[in-house]
């Protein structure tokens, strides 16, 4: 070999690595956190029901007559 190679950097080698075990461990950790999907409440994909009758159903009262 010839001694004119130039030696890289070091510095990736320990980011790197160390990167990559805080990444896991913080995903590992929101993992933790969230609630499993079968406790979650369900959506359902129907409309929901209106708790009073729509407004158009109802007939309208008669105007009051205007006194001039």
């Amino acid at each position: 070999m010839s001694e004119s190679e130039k030696k890289g950097s070091a510095w990736p080698w320990i980011a790197v690595p160390l990167s990559a075990i805080v990444l896991f461990f913080v995903l590992r950790e929101c993992q933790h956190r969230l609630p499993p999907a079968e406790h979650a409440p369900s959506q359902s994909t129907a409309p929901a029901k209106p708790a009073s009758p729509e407004p158009a159903a109802t007939p309208a009262p008669d105007p009051a007559p205007q006194q001039q």
